[in-house]
């Protein structure tokens, strides 16, 4: 019997547990956020999926546009990597986070984006982006052009401890609506031929310069969405 009466205590127990709400733990505050010097990627690509023509010639036709679109671009492409890093910082201080640069980390040569998370400061969070492909594409059925710009964008927590955000984000070509991981293209930027494109190197300039500005915005806004600045959270409790 007391056997018993101790299953149906802890029965009774359990179910007083299931019924009562559990309260969601907030994550820690983020003050401070470092952001690593972003590198500019190591070259352009154009493709296009619309060319009539067989699937070796248009690998051909694409290799020798890519690398005429990549000459002419250089200075764009070499300037991406600071640009993005200032509007990094530009838009994690908007949303009101301590950002600054950070210096003097070592990046192998031979892949610089290997980084030792576990050598980074313990004084406060480090945001590393890297670009994964920049170009042009014209998808199949389609002859114009338009930027793709596609990253990923880790913050890695105090020394090095924990991967407390990793996202892949898509800006242009392979963006899909206005997920936390797409970023579409302002829809002026679209080329008609090659051509075209080549024809105006400003216009492919500009086209870039806000594909940074959109990216960094999304990316600061995706952190601030999980983790709100103390500042925030200080001015929440008042």
């Amino acid at each position: 019997m007391r056997s018993f009466l101790t299953a149906l205590l802890a029965l009774c127990l359990l179910a007083g547990c299931a019924r009562s709400p559990v309260t969601p733990v907030e994550p820690p505050p983020v003050t401070r956020i470092m952001v690593l010097p972003v590198m500019p990627i190591a070259k352009l690509h154009t493709d296009n999926k619309g060319l009539p023509i067989g699937v070796i010639w248009q690998s051909i036709a694409d290799r020798v546009k890519s690398s005429d679109f990549n000459e002419r671009m250089e200075a764009v492409r070499k300037d991406m990597g600071p640009k993005m890093t200032a509007a990094l910082v530009r838009q994690l201080s908007a949303q009101g986070y301590e950002a600054q640069v950070l210096e003097g980390v070592s990046r192998p040569a031979s892949s610089p984006e290997s980084i030792d998370y576990s050598q980074l400061p313990a004084t406060g969070h480090v945001l590393h982006m890297y670009f994964n492909e920049v170009g042009m594409h014209s998808a199949r059925f389609s002859m114009d052009y338009v930027p793709r710009v596609n990253l990923s964008a880790n913050l890695i927590g105090p020394g090095g401890q924990e991967n407390v955000y990793d996202e892949t984000i898509y800006y242009g070509a392979d963006s899909s609506g206005n997920a936390s991981w797409s970023v579409p293209a302002n829809p002026t930027h679209r080329w008609s031929s090659f051509g075209e494109l080549v024809a105006k190197p400003q216009e492919v300039a500009r086209s870039y310069d806000d594909a940074i500005e959109a990216l960094a915005l999304k990316i600061a806004q995706n952190i601030r969405q999980q983790f709100r600045p103390a500042s925030a959270r200080i001015s929440a409790a008042r």
